[in-house]
């Protein structure tokens, strides 16, 4: 239904000024707290893994606020930077960078260990972020990454995380690699997990609110509404503000979720893994950054994460 169905459906009378008040997003921080974990197929280690992170516009979300993020590895010194809208043509420009996080963390190979932000990063519908994660450990153990598999790291209904780039150098945003030459390596992926929280919307009757709800609350909606027009209904009794105030008060998903389960498929399909790498036409890296860059691709193989190695040991 359009939002421009509502004129069809007039109250029987004017309401009051205060009934025309109705709350347009929820009086809480966060109504629900998620843990999301990327794969973790233990490609490779190294010291940084920069990627860009989106909050979806499907739902009627108001914002997600990112906590913490999760990783493993020999970590070390770690920081966690953040850039408006993308990484891509900034990485070796520290000016666009903002420093959330930054401590020293024990060694964690087996368990992903949380790096806590503060303030805690708010992304409104349709925003995006990159996100850079370091750990200035000397050697090629810092953090665990894979390689790319799909064109999407990880997707849900509230946010997706795109791959991205990975890091061989214990110096933030350095453009000399561990061996020399280039410092990144493309079509890498986080690994780790993510707790963000999610403010909603509620539902009113105008423009860019009603059309974000699913398809099964705006029929509820409808129905109702039809309802109420008809004498002989019980519904008729009650002002029509009424009605608008207990849509209002209701959550997203109240008339049911079967339409959102559908996105979920997609999802999925989005990340699937694939065999294929989109390289540089991918990133669309500019000349700029190509100079920071080595013709090889590769990782060395030294980087691989070897889970049969003591973790106790020492380099």
């Amino acid at each position: 239904m359009s939002t421009m169905s509502f004129h069809r459906f007039p109250l029987s009378r004017p309401p009051a000024s205060h009934a025309l008040k109705r709350a347009k997003v929820a009086n809480y921080v966060v109504q629900s707290c998620y843990d999301v974990d990327t794969r973790d197929h233990e490609d490779h280690t190294f010291s940084g893994i920069m990627f860009d992170m989106k909050c979806k516009d499907d739902l009627p979300l108001e914002y997600i606020e990112i906590h913490k993020v999760w990783v493993r590895g020999y970590l070390g010194p770690m920081t966690v930077w953040v850039t408006p809208n993308t990484f891509k043509g900034k990485r070796g420009k520290i000016r666009e960078w903002k420093l959330v996080h930054k401590a020293k963390h024990k060694r964690s190979m087996q368990d992903l260990s949380p790096l806590e932000i503060k303030p805690c990063l708010r992304l409104r519908a349709g925003e995006s972020i990159g996100i850079y994660i370091h750990s200035g450990l000397e050697g090629d153990m810092g953090i665990v990454y894979n390689n790319r598999r799909s064109r999407v790291t990880h997707e849900d209904p509230h946010m997706c995380i795109m791959p991205g780039l990975a890091h061989i150098s214990d110096e933030p945003f350095s453009c000399n690699g561990f061996w020399g030459g280039g410092a990144w390596r493309y079509d890498r992926e986080f690994v780790g997990r993510m707790t963000y929280g999610v403010k909603w919307m509620l539902w009113n009757p105008v423009q860019g609110v009603h059309g974000k709800f699913p398809k099964m609350f705006k029929q509820m909606v409808y129905t109702i509404l039809m309802c109420h027009r008809r004498k002989e209904s019980t519904l008729n009794k009650l002002p029509g503000v009424v009605l608008y105030y207990i849509f209002n008060m209701l959550p997203w998903d109240w008339a049911g979720q079967e339409d959102i389960k559908a996105r979920i498929t997609k999802f999925e399909r989005n990340t699937r893994d694939t065999s294929h790498s989109y390289r540089r036409r991918f990133m669309n890296l500019s000349s700029d950054e190509e100079k920071c860059n080595d013709d090889d691709d590769d990782d060395d193989d030294e980087d691989y994460v070897d889970m049969d190695e003591d973790d106790g040991s020492s380099y």
